[in-house]
């Protein structure tokens, strides 16, 4: 996902409505009324406004999609830290651009170093998984902790995880406990139910949030919320494998063929 501005940081009064508007515009569906007001703001300089409209042209025609890298490439010249980071975006993923995991990673860097909380997170995970850059588990953790402090729920997460799991960094259970419990991420709410059922032994506590993130549609924690019902209320269960299940999640595609059960189709995230 792109960074989307909110607003735009022009001290001209005029410019700063006139992306409030184009905004307005755009979730009221007036897409050529907000392409207008903000090709003027962007004329005028504006970089939020550079952002917005790289964000709005990268679902468009071909030579909007263009366009979109030109915006985004513009802002980032001019020192918009998310104008950096779509630009990284989509040079991470090959979205609009020739996909260069290298680049997207310098990117992100450029952007988190700028203070992107965002962007902090994602040269983590780079760093985690050895996308664009050597495999570092101890400069991802420190990407995390620096999101998580930005106040990133995702960040958050993946730094609880971190201490969970002693990924560049000691095991620590109280950490990771208390940045699950600020981000309550569906992922985060399973991670708790696991602290609780595994480590702790504390089955009222696990089981309200298994229960959590379940209800928050989260695969693993429907399957395994599944697998625990499933002998009193079977038919509960299977509505749980199936969503898991199109959702990609591998024990619920297996145990819905162990069950001589159709296997529905995986969908696409949105």
């Amino acid at each position: 996902m792109m960074d989307v501005p909110s607003h735009s940081n022009s001290d001209d009064k005029d410019i700063a409505e006139r992306f409030l508007k184009a905004k307005a515009c755009f979730d009221e569906g007036k897409r050529d009324e907000a392409i207008a007001l903000l090709k003027e703001n962007v004329d005028s300089g504006c970089t939020d406004s550079m952002v917005y409209l790289g964000i709005i042209y990268a679902d468009g025609n071909e030579e909007e999609r263009k366009d979109s890298i030109r915006l985004f490439e513009k802002a980032h010249s001019l020192g918009n830290d998310s104008g950096t980071r779509n630009l990284a975006y989509c040079n991470a993923i090959g979205l609009n651009t020739e996909k260069n995991k290298e680049k997207g990673a310098e990117l992100y860097i450029m952007a988190a170093e700028a203070g992107n909380p965002r962007a902090m997170c994602n040269i983590g995970v780079m760093y985690d998984h050895g996308n664009g850059v050597d495999l570092d588990y101890e400069k991802a953790f420190g990407w995390y902790l620096k999101s998580a402090e930005g106040g990133y729920q995702r960040g958050m997460t993946n730094l609880g995880e971190h201490y969970l799991w002693g990924k560049g960094t000691d095991v620590n259970i109280d950490e990771a406990e208390g940045w699950f419990i600020a981000s309550g991420s569906p992922r985060a709410l399973y991670r708790l139910c696991e602290i609780y059922l595994d480590i702790r032994k504390d089955e009222e506590k696990g089981m309200r949030y298994l229960r959590m993130s379940a209800d928050a549609k989260y695969s693993r924690a429907l399957y395994r919320y599944g697998r625990l019902i499933e002998d009193e209320r079977r038919d509960d269960a299977i509505m749980m494998y199936n969503e898991a299940a199109a959702k990609g999640n591998k024990d619920s595609i297996e145990r819905l063929k162990e069950l001589d059960l159709v296997v529905p189709e995986r969908r696409r995230k949105k």
